[in-house]
């Protein structure tokens, strides 16, 4: 049996598995909350390490499409078909030679836009929509400005901690399945040891000016009080700009901290410079966030110190270091 035979008969077995155990979830009502977040993405991140790309995609649409027709229920159809397709780009992500920060950067955009096209289909079809819904809450809410903050930033943090569960989880079941391709291999490698290697994991530079850009840009919006009428394009772009606001100042502080100890060797600055980024976040959270791009992109111009931590981590995995065995 050749390749190409194997994995489409493969993809038909796992489809028929995944139709009848969401039939059966949703026909039950458990289906909804964690078993479509968590375990129908992992099961397609797992059928595209398997079985390639064109197959898990048409894995996917014949398994809605038969989950419909069986069980008529159209938002459970919607929902899914929103988790395969989020399954699937984490599993891409993860089979590419890519850093694991960016990986999860890209695939929490991609889930954020995701999630806004379903709420426009769910809209059209049922006439019900999460996001137009708590926007006209807001108007009635005194604190508007702080509403609207909470909202981006739930919906930020949520396709940012969705992307990084399913990652992960994907990565590990796959270890247990032995289906790992080498650059997941050493994705799951670094998430092994993801407390040692978190000072190493920062974008690359290209990456790290286009969030800078970007997040320019939607301050520029504001700054000249133009407003987006279409409130989904709105949400998307805000949303984007808060998780762009993470990543930058991430990489700023590894990168910056790794700069004051490497030449001052004492711990007490770093705990100085921490308390005051701390402060700064609460009384000027865009200024510091400014200030901190500005200062890590010289550190990292004079040192090239992203390319040197890059070196670091190929280094260590291919000596496949065992970094949590005890030094005897």
């Amino acid at each position: 049996m050749n390749s190409t035979t194997k994995n489409l008969t493969l993809a038909s077995i796992l489809t028929s598995l995944c139709v009848v155990i969401t039939i059966f979830a949703l026909s039950t009502g458990i289906g909804y909350g964690i078993y479509l977040d968590f375990a129908i993405p992992i099961f397609f991140a797992i059928v595209y390490l398997k079985c390639g790309g064109k197959y898990s995609i048409l894995s996917g649409i014949v398994s809605v499409s038969l989950v419909f027709m069986v069980v008529g229920d159209l938002a459970g159809a919607l929902f899914m078909s929103q988790s395969f397709l989020l399954g699937i780009v984490c599993a891409y992500f993860m089979n590419k030679d890519s850093i694991l920060m960016e990986d999860i950067f890209f695939s929490s955009i991609f889930s954020t836009i995701l999630i806004m096209v379903i709420d426009i289909y769910t809209k059209a079809l049922s006439g019900a929509s999460i996001i137009t819904e708590f926007q006209e809450m807001i108007t009635w809410f005194p604190y508007k400005q702080y509403a609207n903050f909470a909202f981006y930033c739930l919906i930020a943090f949520y396709c940012s901690g969705i992307c990084f569960s399913i990652y992960y989880l994907s990565l590990f079941l796959g270890k247990k399945l032995r289906i790992l391709t080498p650059n997941a291999e050493k994705k799951y490698y670094i998430f092994r040891n993801l407390k040692l290697f978190n000072r190493f994991l920062c974008f690359k530079r290209t990456t790290f000016y286009l969030c800078c850009l970007y997040i320019i840009f939607i301050e520029m919006l504001n700054i000249f009080n133009f407003e987006i009428k279409f409130i989904y394009l709105r949400v998307i772009l805000i949303s984007v700009q808060y998780i762009a606001y993470y990543y930058v100042i991430r990489d700023s502080l590894i990168i910056i901290k790794d700069f004051v100890i490497t030449r001052t060797k004492n711990v007490l600055y770093i705990r100085l410079f921490m308390w005051v980024c701390l402060l700064l976040f609460f009384v000027a959270f865009r200024i510091q966030a400014f200030i901190l791009a500005i200062i890590s992109c010289f550190i990292d111009l004079k040192n090239s110190i992203r390319t040197h931590q890059k070196k670091i981590v190929d280094l260590f995995y291919e000596k496949k270091v065992n970094l949590r065995a005890r030094p005897q």
